[in-house]
């Protein structure tokens, strides 16, 4: 696989390669050859395309890598194992692949967030700073039943609660791209934030054949990584093993472009557990657009380069 251009981010260099990790290959993105090296990890129902308007913004002098995690977009036939211990390994063969013995940057997105923990704590020779935009940190409580074995159905509710729709969806079917692009137009976090790169991201989430497509994501391996991100006790082990610098972005608005994912004061409490930590505000963002949005990704841009050079 080799694709040199992608609509969504014209005049850049662009080209999708494919690694070899466990159980398959894994689709990998890269714009730009020189400069530092970030390396961007995606969302839970996300791929390598949520990235496009940071790379805009970061422009051709850096150079930022982004696979499809394993169960997702191009790597959704990858038979397995799943867990974020497998796609922080999977973070490091990328790294490898390209010939990059260190990641200036981790960035993990959402779910990502949680991979750049795991990855910072078990590999920190290919880690520099980790830059944790509205993930990575716990969101709910640790409470004794956590401990108590949890089966699929246990979950998937557990999911549901949390992410909702972006669930509900990959158990749907739509019978053109223009009908999953009505869809997604209705999304209140997307609605007043249409653009070209929300079009691209949408556009590359669908596999199959008219009038049967479907979202790309592999819902077991949605479930396992759940458990192994909420329920069991990685990533707690890997947050405290951490030796920074940790920064945090923070989107006032969630999901649904309601409540933010994140409270200030449970933010606060949990940053105190992290070594390097500090955090800060993307104004007027929202889960989805702290990224597919040009205000957004200029924001992330401007922390990222920060990152890079060490202030």
């Amino acid at each position: 696989m080799n694709e040199t251009a992608s609509r969504a981010t014209p005049g850049l260099d662009y080209q999708l390669d494919t690694v070899a990790v466990e159980g398959g290959q894994l689709a990998v993105a890269r714009w730009g050859h020189s400069g530092p090296v970030v390396l961007a990890i995606h969302g839970i129902t996300g791929s390598h395309r949520e990235f496009l308007a940071l790379a805009e913004a970061l422009g051709p002098n850096v150079q930022l890598l982004a696979a499809d995690l394993r169960g997702r977009g191009r790597s959704r036939d990858i038979s397995g194992p799943w867990g974020m211990g497998a796609h922080a390994a999977d973070m490091v063969a990328v790294l490898e692949h390209f010939g990059c013995p260190r990641a200036d940057v981790v960035l993990g997105h959402s779910m990502g967030g949680f991979v750049a923990a795991v990855m910072g704590a078990e590999y920190p020779e290919a880690c520099g700073a980790l830059l944790m935009v509205d993930g990575g940190l716990p969101i709910i409580p640790a409470l004794p039943i956590f401990r108590l074995p949890f089966g699929d159905r246990l979950v998937e509710k557990l999911v549901h609660k949390i992410i909702g729709p972006a669930l509900t969806r990959l158990d749907m079917s739509f019978p053109s791209i223009d009908a999953y692009r009505d869809y997604w137009r209705d999304h209140p976090a997307l609605q007043n934030d249409w653009s070209r790169y929300v079009e691209d991201y949408v556009d590359y989430d669908l596999v199959g054949d008219e009038p049967e497509l479907r979202p790309s994501t592999n819902k077991a391996a949605l479930l396992q990584d759940v458990r192994t991100q909420l329920i069991e006790n990685l990533v707690p082990d890997s947050l405290r093993r951490l030796k920074g610098p940790v920064r945090f972005l923070r989107a006032p608005r969630g999901l649904m472009n309601d409540k933010a994912l994140y409270k200030v004061q449970r933010l606060t409490k949990a940053g105190r557990k992290v070594a390097g930590f500090s955090s800060t505000d993307i104004p007027d963002t929202n889960h989805y657009t702290i990224l597919m949005s040009t205000r957004g990704a200029e924001a992330v841009a401007t922390e990222l380069r920060r990152l890079c050079s060490g202030r």
